[in-house]
């Protein structure tokens, strides 16, 4: 994330390298800089063990005067060596940050989610100067009022329709602490009429899950009946939100190639499990999508090259029905998906039938293939795993190795045009491998997150 206007200072690289990296140093530098910055914000809930313990994402409040101020923020942390590479506007001006680091070879990851006022449901409780109104000095970070944790936990758990035991005894803390009327006085303004007495009787009795299920839809009903204008409006915010998400998907579509036996199965699980933060969920795909003519056996192909070559003419007919199951995949499932935030791996790709037309019984000309794969979506990164024809050998025999010696020259041939290509070296160990893995991934989100932060504030408005 370079500077805008000015060369990187030579000391704080130097910084970056001397520096432990870890989550409670993240936090102390988040809270230093926003202070810098003057930056009006709060920790909204769960700040008692802060910093030294670091929860699995901080909620945040900034004022929307100061929203700002947080690109300098973010270049700070970036110049400390935590670097931003994920953000999903999940909600109109709430936005989940997600930054990275390495501790020795392992990828480190925090994730801080920033509201300027809290829609949910269709109201907005808190509102942008209720979120900050009487926060507090705790340590070296500001914290929100009772009132503002209360508002703001009670309109969330209503929203999810359940809550976790730790949020649950915190609602049942609060309302001990505000008094039964101002609570019903926070309540009313999410649930009407009697619903509002009977969520907070459930926070004091232990029974907030089971109500949570019955009056989810009340927030709803609440915002129709009060203000119904605003609930337009509102919807109409939310509807441009996730058209924008369309045209530019925060989840990412990487492809892993490489012969049998260099280890992508593995890579592959230990990839999606490092970047559990950074993507809502995770597909897996094999070759392709599979949504037209989807296949009956499984991934694993103990003797790939068994099967007799279709003839020339097939091999042509499939070969198009393949490319159209690409398209037709990609379009109703891969991009839908990576609008929603999702990590989206291919276990293989189209490109895989130029090394190995043998393995998907092609026996066609050869300039299709090459012709078609210029017409498939590509992906956003392609890892190519590689090792010794020896190690492959060793780890799976049934391809000789003079075919495997073939194949390691042909997958360094492909070409995916401006798409990324970084080779892996499997043969060094697993977690050398996965480092090499996630610091590509983690570098090619981070550009993207550099080539929009200028934007994510104005998504949020």
């Amino acid at each position: 994330m370079p500077d805008t206007g000015s060369e990187t200072d030579a000391s704080s690289v130097i910084m970056r390298v001397e520096e432990s990296l870890n989550g409670p140093h993240f936090l102390r530098t988040l809270f230093r800089l926003l202070d810098e910055s003057d930056v009006r914000y709060c920790v909204l809930h769960s700040w008692e063990r802060l910093p030294e313990e670091v929860p699995s994402d901080l909620d945040m409040a900034v004022h929307p005067q100061d929203e700002a101020k947080l690109s300098s923020v973010f270049q700070g942390l970036w110049r400390k060596g935590f670097t931003p590479f994920q953000c999903f506007n999940y909600f109109t001006n709430a936005n989940y940050l997600v930054f990275y680091w390495f501790e020795d070879v392992t990828l480190k990851t925090a994730a801080i989610d920033i509201i300027t006022e809290h829609r949910r449901s269709g109201l907005i409780v808190p509102t942008s100067e209720e979120l900050l109104a009487n926060r507090r000095r705790h340590g070296i970070f500001w914290v929100s009022s009772p009132e503002t944790q209360f508002a703001y936990l009670l309109a969330k758990q209503a929203w999810k329709g359940k809550a976790s035991l730790i949020q649950a005894l915190r609602l049942q803390r609060l309302v001990e602490q505000l008094g039964q009327e101002k609570s019903e006085r926070i309540a009313g303004r999410i649930f009407r009429k009697h619903w509002k007495h009977l969520v907070i009787a459930s926070c004091t009795n232990g029974s907030l899950n089971k109500v949570l299920k019955k009056v989810r839809s009340q927030p709803w009903r609440t915002s129709l009946l009060r203000d119904p204008l605003r609930l337009g409006r509102y919807l109409v915010d939310d509807g441009r939100r996730i058209l924008r998400r369309w045209f530019q998907p925060t989840g990412i579509m990487v492809s892993v190639l490489g012969p049998d036996g260099v280890g992508k199965s593995t890579l592959i699980e230990r990839i999606g499990q490092a970047f559990d933060r950074g993507f809502r969920r995770r597909r897996l795909f094999h070759w392709r999508p599979e949504l037209l003519a989807p296949q009956r056996e499984t991934a694993t192909v103990p003797n790939p090259h068994a099967s007799p070559l279709r003839g020339p003419l097939m091999s042509m007919l499939y070969l198009g029905a393949f490319l159209a199951d690409y398209w037709v995949g990609y379009l109703f499932v891969i991009r839908p998906l990576l609008a929603r935030s999702t990590l989206v791996v291919f276990d293989r790709y189209f490109h895989d039938l130029l090394v190995d037309p043998r393995r998907y019984r092609y026996g066609g000309p050869k300039w299709l293939p090459q012709f078609f794969s210029r017409l498939v979506p590509l992906p956003d990164l392609v890892l190519v795993l590689d090792a010794g024809e020896q190690v492959i050998f060793a780890r799976k025999g049934e391809v000789r190795t003079a075919e495997v010696r073939r194949q390691r020259e042909a997958y360094r041939q492909l070409n995916f045009g401006c798409t990324p290509t970084v080779f892996v070296n499997t043969e060094q160990s697993l977690d050398r491998t996965l480092y090499d893995s996630t610091r590509a991934l983690a570098e090619i989100m981070a550009q993207r997150f550099d080539q929009r932060r200028n934007e994510w504030a104005a998504v949020s408005t």
